[in-house]
């Protein structure tokens, strides 16, 4: 599809075209939101698919997650897997921001955008496992922190996915609140982007091990709290 508008035009369309700032951290609203636009109004120059910016998405992120593997612990590997990471995620953003700017939304896109999501948040947790097993930078027993840390991603990310799913199926609309700039703050520890960060820390294994085990512990508070509230939603009688 030939581009119909300036790259500039295209950002500035976009800007005005984001969804809600409700239940978004601080990281993706500020950073990772901003630079998907960037790459999604790059991705429509090129006459690039939203599918197409998935795929883009999936294949940064192995990469990154291969130079963890290949590399082990150390500076560079610490600093290009965070910096792949980092372009997934904001890839990930781009897909569906093109998909607005384009018209091209559709049900097989979204279904592909939450299995690479899906997909990603288990490979990521599984290379840490494989990095600290495979260089012996921890002890056997912190070898079940990322396996509980990642029961913990899956399980938070469906329950988000299934709530929205549910509520659009059963014609739920959450009533206009402004977004908490609280709860944007208490939220960041569960941000994937602040995960890709930490991996800026494999320069020293110890210290990365240390933030990643405090991210675990805090996901872990952020999703029994949100599977309580997201239960509550559901089993109110206008949810039904």
């Amino acid at each position: 599809m030939k581009a119909e508008l300036s790259f500039g035009e295209a950002v500035a369309r976009l800007s005005q075209a984001q969804k809600s700032k409700r239940g978004v951290s601080l990281y993706s609203r500020f950073v990772n939101r901003p630079l998907g636009r960037v790459l999604a109004a790059a991705a429509y120059r090129l006459g690039a698919t939203p599918n197409q910016v998935t795929a883009a998405s999936a294949i940064v992120t192995a990469i990154g997650l291969a130079v963890v593997i290949v590399a082990g612990p150390g500076p560079l590997a610490g600093i290009l897997g965070a910096a792949f990471l980092v372009l997934g995620f904001a890839l990930d953003s781009a897909d569906g921001q093109v998909a607005r700017l384009t018209g091209r939304s559709s049900p097989a896109g979204e279904w592909l955008d939450h299995v690479v999501d899906a997909g990603k948040i288990v490979a990521v947790h599984a290379t840490v496992l494989v990095v600290a097993f495979r260089f012996g930078v921890a002890g056997a027993g912190w070898l079940w922190v990322p396996l509980a840390f990642q029961v913990v991603a899956i399980v938070t990310f469906a329950g988000g996915v299934l709530i929205d799913l549910l509520k659009r199926a059963s014609s739920t609309v959450d009533a206009p609140r402004a977004p908490s700039t609280l709860r944007a703050l208490a939220l960041l520890p569960a941000d994937y982007g602040i995960l890709a960060l930490s991996f800026l820390l494999w320069w020293w294994a110890p210290l990365f091990l240390t933030v990643y085990t405090l991210l675990f512990a805090a996901n872990t508070v952020i999703a029994v709290l949100l599977v309580v509230k997201w239960f509550r939603e559901l089993s109110r009688p206008a949810a039904l």
